[in-house]
C-alpha cells in the first residue's frame, strides 16, 4: 500500500468536516491502512484536546453539557452494532465488502457489463457525487480519459495501473481535471475498486471520445 489520502483530507475526516461520501470512502480506506488509521486516531485526539480545553474555559457551559449527559435513560445497546460480513458477486467471482459498506448492502445497484470486460455498480449514496463499484477484468485497458471534476478511487482487490504507477489493495488515488490517464491490468491480474466522480469522465483518444458528445461526458 503506497497511495494515501493527503493530511488535509485526514484533518478534515478526524474533525467530521468532510462532505458523507468523502468520509466513507476515507472510512473504508483506514479500515485496511494502519498508517493512516494512526493518523486519524492521533488528530482524533488533538481535535478532543481542543474541546476539552474550549469547555475547560466556559465552567457553566461544561457543568450544563455534564448535567445533560447524567440525565440521559441508561441503553443496553451497544454503541458501535457488529457488522457481519457482506459480499458480492460479479463476472462469476465472489468479493467479501469491508465493513464500512456492510450497512449500504441495500443501496448497490445492478451490475452493468461492458463487453463482459468492466463492470460497474452504482450506490446511491449521495445526489451530488456518483459512487460506484468498478470490476475491471484481466488484461483490459481503459481508453485514455479525463475529468471534469475530482475522481477518487480505492483499490478493494486486485490491482491495476496506469501511466503514473501500479495501485494494490487499499491504495487511494485522487484525480483531477490536469490528470490524463489510461488505466489496465495486466494478464492474471483482476481488480475491484471504489469510485467517486463529482462529474462525468472525458475520452482523450481514439473512437471512445464519442462518448463525450453524450452529456459531455460519460459515468461508469
Amino acid at each position: 500500500m503506497s497511495y494515501h489520502p493527503e493530511t488535509s483530507i485526514l484533518e478534515a475526516y478526524a474533525q467530521g468536516t468532510l462532505d458523507d461520501v468523502n468520509a466513507f470512502t476515507i472510512a473504508t480506506h483506514i479500515e485496511t491502512c494502519p498508517k493512516c488509521r494512526a493518523k486519524v486516531s492521533e488528530l482524533e485526539e488533538s481535535c478532543g484536546e481542543e474541546l476539552v480545553n474550549a469547555s475547560m474555559q466556559s465552567a457553566d457551559s461544561f457543568d450544563d453539557m455534564l448535567t445533560s449527559i447524567l440525565a440521559l435513560e441508561p441503553s443496553d445497546e451497544p454503541f458501535r452494532p457488529t457488522r457481519k460480513p457482506t459480499f458480492i458477486e460479479v463476472n462469476g467471482k465472489t468479493f467479501r465488502l469491508p465493513l464500512s459498506l456492510t450497512r449500504f448492502r441495500e443501496q448497490i445497484g445492478e451490475w452493468k457489463n461492458y463487453g463482459g470486460k468492466v463492470y460497474s455498480a452504482s450506490i446511491e449514496l449521495s445526489a451530488d457525487a456518483r459512487v460506484n463499484l468498478m470490476y475491471i477484468s484481466e488484461g483490459v485497458t481503459i481508453p485514455q480519459h479525463t475529468h471534469k471534476g475530482l475522481e477518487s478511487t480505492l483499490v478493494l482487490h486486485g490491482s491495476f495501473s496506469d501511466e503514473d504507477g501500479e495501485y494494490q489493495v487499499g491504495d487511494y488515488l485522487l484525480k483531477d481535471a490536469s490528470v490524463k490517464h489510461s488505466p489496465f491490468t495486466k494478464q492474471g491480474e483482476d481488480c475491484l475498486c471504489l469510485t467517486v466522480l463529482t462529474e462525468p469522465m472525458l475520452f482523450t483518444q481514439g473512437v471512445a471520445r464519442v462518448f463525450n458528445l453524450f452529456g459531455k461526458g460519460m459515468y461508469p
